[in-house]
């Protein structure tokens, strides 16, 4: 018997919900596949991963108390004691 008359008739003794969820497992497979072969860019990847952080942020208004940036940044950069390095 071939792979895919095997696959029909155990996908047909399956009851509707579960032949759905085979169904939904095979698009997820070609769905990765799709994605393996067409891989991005390492600088693309990370680019991408730089821009959803970003705006992850916007959305959560985490900087939005900061009533003036440049001080606040110049405070960050002031010179300080490393722990343990007196």
């Amino acid at each position: 018997m071939a792979l895919i008359e095997q696959i029909q008739k155990d996908m047909v003794a399956l009851p509707l919900d579960k032949q759905k969820e085979v169904l939904d497992f095979i698009l997820f497979l070609r769905q990765r596949q799709q994605s393996a072969n067409a891989p991005l860019a390492s600088d693309e990847r990370g680019a991408q991963g730089i821009k959803k952080s970003l705006q992850k942020l916007a959305k959560m208004r985490l900087f939005a108390d900061i009533d003036h940036p440049v001080d606040w940044q110049r405070n960050l950069r002031q010179d300080r004691c490393l722990p343990g390095r007196e």
